[in-house]
């Protein structure tokens, strides 16, 4: 940094004697008391609100569908369609089959969290739908994974998936805690090692282990279907997706 200096100024007085006759200059009275000393305020340091440490931040996904998602995706067949629309990821399926749309990414253990409606279904409310874990893709197109999964009429279940077909771990079991016909309800379905478990409406369900050769990562799905043949239509909508570590 560059400093400037000053030149030193010497100056010479010179005292000079004035005989003059001049006017007395007023004195202070000798009695008077003397002003108090007030010693000045010093301000003292705000001092600063206590920050709580950040807590790890778990997520791995999330979603909440206000624009097209990037991370779900869409498509339209025979089967049925998926899409992002109003707000909501959508699943639609037009047969007796279960239909999904998956995630892109791909997740070994996770805690999936998501809002669930079926807005389109049976007079009954018996459609299914619910997340796939760790689905995978064989050479021949068909998949394995795990499902969880409610039914618009109050029941549950936990089934794995193999080259395409499933077998119950928990089968459909009947429960309270389910809201049913068009109400929401909210999912928490846990894949995390051999650990699978179904929460609905903060209420642990039910638990399974995974199968031997089962799938162990893969992408995450929405699924919806009708079982009313008759009656196959069946649009279901999730919302408030949160994809975190176990």
């Amino acid at each position: 940094m560059n400093k400037q200096t000053r030149p030193a100024i010497n100056i010479i007085s010179a005292i000079v004697l004035l005989a003059c006759a001049c006017r007395a200059v007023s004195l202070p009275t000798i009695n008077q008391p003397p002003t108090p000393y007030i010693p000045p305020v010093i301000p003292t340091q705000a001092q600063l609100p206590t920050i709580a440490p950040k807590p790890p931040d778990n997520t791995l996904l999330s979603d909440n569908f206000d624009t097209p998602s990037s991370e779900m995706e869409s498509f339209s067949d025979e089967s049925g369609s998926t899409e992002t629309k109003d707000g909501v990821y959508i699943v639609r399926s037009t047969g007796d089959l279960w239909n999904w749309g998956q995630s892109q990414s791909e997740f070994a253990n996770a805690v999936i969290e998501f809002d669930v409606s079926m807005v389109i279904g049976p007079a009954n409310n018996n459609a299914g739908m619910g997340v796939v874990c760790r689905m995978r893709a064989r050479e021949d197109t068909s998949v394995d994974g795990y499902l969880l999964a409610i039914s618009g009429d109050g029941y549950y279940s936990i089934r794995s998936v193999s080259a395409g077909s499933m077998s119950p771990l928990v089968d459909w079991t009947y429960s309270d805690a389910i809201n049913q016909g068009a109400s929401s309800n909210k999912i928490r379905a846990t894949c995390d090692n051999n650990e699978l478990k179904l929460e609905v409406n903060g209420k642990l369900l039910a638990t399974a282990n995974t199968i031997p050769e089962g799938s162990t990562s893969g992408s995450i799905a929405f699924a919806a279907v009708s079982f009313e043949t008759n009656e196959p239509n069946a649009e279901i909508h999730f919302d408030n997706l949160l994809v975190s570590n176990p």
